[in-house]
């Protein structure tokens, strides 16, 4: 099969892929993974093409084109072969630059057109983890990105490649590069395994303990779906001043990623409260997941609480033991493509 991945500039895309690939390995799955920056510059070194990493983006947009119809040319050409020998083929691009404030399409219809992509996915991460990254490289040193712009960079990222997708009527992932690498394998080779999104109280649950009880609740669920875990995306960089300031264009990136990115990709929404605790965030997910007919599973401490919490909820739980007996009960554990 064939994976298209995009990412912007510092997302941590190609090291994700990397991992990944490791992964795949120690698991007997064969993949090849395409980088097709890197294959531009070694297109540009075979013909005497003068381009350099710091600078190419100031090249003219014909000299670049030429080089990505060649390398993309190439890959077709050798993509029938692939497929046979690899579990996977994995196309790792980036579908917009951002560059001298302004945004440029970093490919177009004609070449996607021949790919025949059985899954897109973009790989996202914190905007203050990404500016750091940046403005630690030479290339983009210069450019000063603010947060807000890599926000809007990666906004874009996501929703074009989204777009592919649905042209092709195929399926498409928004993966945090905090994710660990086992949800990409199991998005391709374990398709049987759901993907679902955990929702839980985030600004009202700082004790270390209740997020460790998180933890263990996020890693006995992954032995049944493949799940998508809202604070990955944060992971990278820990807590980050930037989220302090209240920053109005910074809470709606949030929004919008977990109510229209990660709900919209998951087939099943399970709340977890460890502790009864105020959580907007919590209410207003269940309620986009119970109004798109997604099955919506709660477990809240002691009773069942608010009408405005069981009335979004197919199925209400007191504790995570009562859970994992009734999805015990109910769902056995895939094992089939993880030894």
């Amino acid at each position: 099969m064939l994976l298209i991945t995009t990412g912007i500039s510092g997302s941590g895309r190609k090291q994700y892929l990397r991992k990944f690939e490791e992964y795949a390995k120690l698991h007997k799955k064969k993949v090849k993974v395409y980088y097709v920056g890197d294959m531009l510059f070694e297109q540009a070194k075979k013909i005497g093409v003068a381009i350099t990493e710091e600078n190419v983006l100031n090249s003219n947009p014909s000299v670049l084109n030429s080089l990505k119809s060649a390398v993309l040319e190439n890959i077709l050409t050798n993509l029938p072969e692939d497929l046979e020998k690899n579990d996977a083929v994995l196309l790792s691009i980036h579908s917009f630059f951002y560059w001298k404030k302004i945004f440029t399409r970093a490919y177009g219809r004609f070449y996607l057109g021949q790919f025949n992509t059985a899954v897109f996915s973009t790989i996202i991460n914190d905007a203050q983890y990404i500016k750091s990254r940046l403005d630690s490289k030479k290339q983009w040193k210069s450019e000063k990105l603010t947060i807000q712009e890599i926000l809007l960079w990666q906004n874009i990222e996501v929703e074009v490649t989204c777009s592919w997708a649905d042209m092709c009527a195929k399926p498409f992932f928004v993966i945090p590069a905090g994710q660990p690498v086992s949800t990409l394998y199991k998005i391709l080779f374990c398709p049987k395994l759901e993907p679902i999104y955990i929702s839980m109280p985030i600004t009202h649950l700082k004790n270390k303990k209740d997020q460790e009880r998180v933890d263990k609740f996020i890693d006995e669920l992954n032995k049944y779906f493949t799940v998508f875990d809202p604070r990955a995306v944060e992971k990278s960089s820990g807590t980050v001043e930037f989220k302090k300031k209240s920053d109005p264009m910074f809470y709606n990136q949030i929004v919008n990623r977990d109510l229209y990115w990660f709900i919209k990709q998951s087939k099943k929404i399970i709340g977890f409260f460890p502790k009864v605790v105020p959580s907007p965030g919590v209410i207003n997910e269940l309620r986009e997941a119970h109004e798109t007919n997604k099955d919506v599973w709660v477990i809240y401490p002691g009773k069942k609480g608010s009408p405005f919490l069981t009335y979004f909820c197919d199925k209400v739980f007191e504790n995570e033991k009562n859970f994992f007996k009734f999805l015990k009960r109910n769902h056995k554990p895939f094992n089939g493509c993880l030894k």
